[in-house]
């Protein structure tokens, strides 16, 4: 007779990993990922945030959820009940608040600025701040004027475990978290950072400058990361192409991708083979585009001020040539 009896323990089955809830884009032959297939990929793990109730002034800034129609005849406006007044997916600006006012409405529809976080990362034990932090400050406060509730977190030099919990801490006021830096030699490694906060992605892209990026979901509730680089040029790159459509896109605004116009180049450029490659340039009077050399550190920023669009090119031999047409982003002054 046995005098003690096996407890049966049972065992709970490993969760699967984490994976994307959509795959990412197969690489090139060259190993690396077109742009704007990667974009598509980041985009697509984006969700619109949940609309709620707001009156007409508090709606400013924000965009409507559902379009609105007229509930009359405006016969010198052209405007027939029933027409759609003002379309989903529209930024309330002070002139449509005078509009809707005077279709008598003081409701509407809308959703919340996104919240993003900006967390530079440094080196380790190289405290930052004003006038190092140059990426960070430039996103943040491209991203402020774009809309979004923006946190800027300035970095403290963390190691790689005590940047992990910083970017966790985070994410309790966070819809999207924004990080610069990660990538150059002696930075804290973000590339090791990101998968111990859930499922992470830092495959290079065909992109010049801005070849180094990362995309992440992190935490219980899979809060979306976009990881940039400290280069102040590539992150602005970046920042322009992914970040603002990112925040757009949360936003569920009409227009997420860019503005992208056509005009001749006043000078030969060499662009490298099989990369997208993006240059700051000046629209002169004449309505050609001007290039400047690549800049670094502050010098980079006075150029990116003076910009007034990003040029996108592509060449296999790697020659742009003189007076041939290349697309642009302009640049809003």
């Amino acid at each position: 007779m046995a005098l003690f009896r096996k407890k049966t323990v049972a065992v709970e089955p490993a969760p699967p990993p984490r994976e994307f809830p959509i795959s990412p884009p197969a690489a090139r032959p060259d190993g690396l990922r077109g742009f704007e297939q990667q974009r598509a990929f980041v985009l697509g793990l984006l969700k619109p945030l949940a609309p709620f109730g707001v009156s007409l002034l508090d709606a400013v800034g924000l965009t409507l959820s559902e379009s609105i129609p007229a509930e009359q005849h405006w016969p010198n406006s052209g405007i027939k009940q029933g027409d759609v007044l003002v379309r989903r997916g529209v930024r309330v600006e002070p002139r449509l608040v005078g509009l809707l006012a005077a279709a008598g409405i003081g409701k509407v529809m809308a959703r919340p600025r996104p919240r993003v976080v900006v967390i530079p990362i440094g080196r380790p034990g190289s405290p930052q701040g004003v006038g190092k932090d140059l990426a960070s400050f430039l996103v943040a406060a491209e991203l402020q004027s774009q809309g979004a509730q923006v946190y800027h977190v300035p970095w403290a030099g963390h190691d790689e475990d005590a940047a992990g919990q910083l970017i966790s801490d985070q994410l309790i006021r966070a819809d999207l978290v924004v990080t610069t830096g990660g990538f150059a030699d002696g930075e804290v490694n973000v590339g090791r950072i990101l998968p111990r906060l859930g499922v992470a992605d830092t495959s290079d892209v065909a992109l010049a400058p801005g070849r180094q990026q990362g995309v992440a979901l992190i935490g219980d509730d899979d809060t979306p990361l976009l990881a940039l680089p400290s280069d102040p040029l590539a992150a602005h790159v970046l920042l322009v192409t992914l970040v603002v459509p990112a925040v757009r896109q949360l936003m569920d605004a009409d227009e997420v991708l860019p503005q992208v116009r056509r005009a001749r180049v006043a000078q030969s450029v060499s662009v490298t083979p099989g990369l997208l490659t993006a240059a700051h340039v000046v629209l002169d009077a004449s309505g050609t585009l001007s290039f400047r050399a690549r800049r670094t550190g502050v010098d980079a920023l006075v150029a990116i001020h003076r910009a007034s669009g990003i040029a996108l090119m592509t060449a296999e031999d790697g020659h742009v040539d003189l007076g041939s047409w290349v697309d642009f982003i302009p640049l809003d002054r």
